[in-house]
């Protein structure tokens, strides 16, 4: 049976990194808090032992306010690992020392891992890590994720408390107070057998620090406790002896603090300035969608060329008709059609993942969090709005570290409005087809205005939710580093893998099947008498006035599975590849059409995928249902709005 070690610590200190190493996986790594979300399993062989790794949620208490801290609390209670790994910040050990004490005080064997060492030695900090092993009994191994050292040494640790098995149990030399509660809360909970799965010190304990909210004592008990001590002196005597404590032994493993200032501490200044910071950070988006627009058109241009290249080979090659329409049309031109963009999808993934890898986005979180708290959100929020620019699947699970129920709840429900990968195909084709002069300002106006749809539809709906306790946001801002071309790739690529994966899943499956629509009943004769044309005719009463007839009606329909396939249907009942596509689009579309039609895709039903995620992060069926309809009357009211607006400037 494999010997099962957790690992645990607080945001971005390199728990996934060091599980990476220790089990040969490629788990996703950033450079900001709160990455992982829920529990990841790995695994690996070390001196002929099997060793299961668990990563857990970045989190710096066990209090459970948050549902990643509430993975962490129930995993450790209810599935008692044979060994845990907290990691640790070397140039913030201080900040995990809390989340140390509190499993020490669970009585788990624990291995400190110190991690970052490297930059730690870069600043002149040394550390001594014997001090704070013969201090609380405990291993400690310095490390560094990112040059690989201690790994090893880690591995051996591991394996040695796995051979161990006397569990030796280091006693914290408490106060009287607090020792005296200890032993009187211990007598009076054994009456309780529902309780005796759990260590009762550690009950104690966890009663003074949490008061005990999330255990639902008898009120027997309660009222005995509270009528032989005062709680509330007796929890800040426990949080001064703690503070105090750790004060104590970080002054004392400490043997040199190094330098406090550096250059990227001036940077820090800059970027986080009220003013500047903000007009950086604009600056910054626009910088990224130009270099998607320039860098990578080059790239589509060749993709369409080979495509439409191998679509007319098809058609010349096969003589039966329909069969050639099939795959030339439907197969080769409806999902080729989504497949030249795929540069500019690798591209914005790459600027973007630039900015999340140095450590800059976290800082915008941190700049908006007044403003956005006025739409009763925090930074922590903003993080999530900015991860649903790549997909809201994950975007919407990052916001189990959302404390508020409240304000979780309407981000959940909000999120599909920020705009995701899977419309930036829908977005070049228009904004190439009608706004190639200024594309850039077009980009940055649409993601600008899908983050300010997220902020009020957030404030409107917390409107019709309970209120709940508001958590004041705090976030360990990470240290700027420069991005490895390593760790870019990877980011890159699993970023935008699920755009191929699609391609070749769904959005095919949408491409032949758009195709029988358009080809059947008349077999290609006459697409305005095919089954799509009467389906997207349907909708043309609500339409025709925004200058949308069958054709996009059709698409915007299709685009409900994902978002790529308006794209294939365009090109394949417009019979276009991406070079004519546009020209094809500008006889059907107006710029005024074609404005308020980028803002409808904007913000129209999630995905399949992203509702099945707002299903299982509810529980219940009502919510999806819910941002069905209430996300596509939004982007209807939307684009009738900007039709009028555009109607008086274009």
């Amino acid at each position: 049976m494999a010997f099962e070690v957790s690992i645990i610590g607080n945001p971005n200190v390199g728990k996934t990194s060091i599980f990476n190493l220790l089990t040969g996986t490629k788990q996703y790594v950033a450079n900001w808090p709160g990455v992982t979300v829920e529990k990841k399993i790995g695994s690996y062989k070390f001196q002929n032992h099997e060793f299961r790794l668990i990563d857990l949620p970045g989190i710096y208490t066990l209090s459970a306010q948050s549902e990643d801290e509430r993975v962490a609390r129930d995993y450790f209670l209810n599935e008692a690992p044979d060994a845990i790994v907290v990691v640790a910040d070397a140039l913030n050990l201080e900040r995990s020392m809390f989340l140390l004490m509190q499993l020490i005080e669970m009585n788990k064997p624990v291995i400190l891992a110190i991690n970052s060492i490297d930059e730690a030695e870069e600043k002149g900090k040394i550390i001594n890590p014997e001090i704070i092993s013969k201090t609380l009994n405990i291993p400690v191994v310095l490390t560094s994720a990112k040059k690989v050292k201690g790994i090893t040494k880690l591995l051996q640790e591991i394996h040695k408390v796995s051979e161990n098995t006397k569990n030796i149990r280091f006693e914290l030399n408490y106060t009287k107070n607090i020792n005296d509660f200890i032993y009187s809360f211990k007598n009076k909970i054994s009456k309780y057998h529902e309780y005796n799965s759990y260590t009762s010190s550690w009950l104690a304990v966890n009663f003074i620090e949490f008061s005990g909210e999330n255990f639902n004592y008898p009120k027997e008990l309660l009222n005995s406790l509270k009528k032989e001590f005062n709680l509330k002196n007796l929890k800040e005597e426990y949080n001064n002896w703690k503070f105090n404590f750790i004060s104590s032994l970080i002054k004392d493993c400490i043997v040199s603090n190094g330098r406090t200032w550096s250059t990227r501490d001036i940077l820090d200044h800059v970027l986080t300035h009220r003013v500047l910071g903000l007009m950086i950070y604009v600056l910054a988006l626009f910088l990224v969608f130009s270099l998607t627009f320039n860098v990578a058109a080059p790239l589509s241009d060749l993709m369409d060329l080979a495509i439409s290249w191998l679509s007319d080979l098809t058609r010349n090659f096969i003589k039966i008709p329909w069969l050639s329409s099939l795959i030339s049309d439907g197969i080769i031109g409806g999902v080729g059609g989504v497949l030249v963009f795929i540069p500019q999808i690798f591209a914005l993934f790459f600027f973007m993942g630039f900015l999340e890898e140095t450590g800059y986005l976290p800082r915008a979180a941190f700049l908006v969090d007044k403003l956005v708290r006025k739409f009763g959100l925090s930074g922590r929020s903003f993080m999530s709005i900015i991860l649903g620019f790549g997909c809201s699947v994950p975007a919407i699970m990052s916001t189990k570290t959302i404390s508020n129920k409240k304000e979780r709840l309407s981000l959940i429900l909000s999120i599909p409005f920020a705009s995701c990968s899977a419309r930036l195909p829908v977005y070049v084709v228009l904004i190439s087809a009608f706004f190639s002069k200024h594309a850039a300002e077009v980009m940055l106006l649409l993601y600008s205005s899908s983050i300010l749809l997220v902020l009020i539809s957030a404030k409107i709906l917390q409107v019709f939710v309970t209120q709940s306790k508001d958590i004041p946001f705090t976030i360990e801002l990470p240290r700027f580093r420069m991005p490895t071309m390593k760790n870019l790739t990877f980011y890159t690529w699993h970023k935008g893998k699920h755009f191929l994966e699609k391609a070749g899943g769904i959005i095919l499956i949408a491409s032949i099947f758009i195709w029988f629509l358009s080809y059947f009943p008349n077999n290609g004769v006459d697409i305005n008498k095919s089954f799509a044309a009467s389906i997207g005719r349907f909708f043309e009463p609500v339409t025709l006035h925004l200058g949308w007839n069958w054709i996009t009606n059709t698409a915007l329909l299709f685009g409900v599975a994902a978002k790529e396939v308006v794209v294939s249907t365009y090109t394949t009942l417009l019979n276009s590849n991406s070079e004519t596509l546009t020209n094809s689009l500008s006889a059907i579309l107006t710029p005024r059409s074609a404005i308020s039609l980028l803002f409808f895709i904007l913000g129209y039903v999630p995905c399949f995928a992203t509702l099945g995620t707002i299903k299982a992060e509810t529980n219940s069926y009502k919510w999806p249902i819910f941002a069905f309809f209430y996300t596509t009357i939004v982007a209807y009211i939307l684009a009738n709005f900007v039709y009028f607006v555009g109607g008086m400037i274009l």
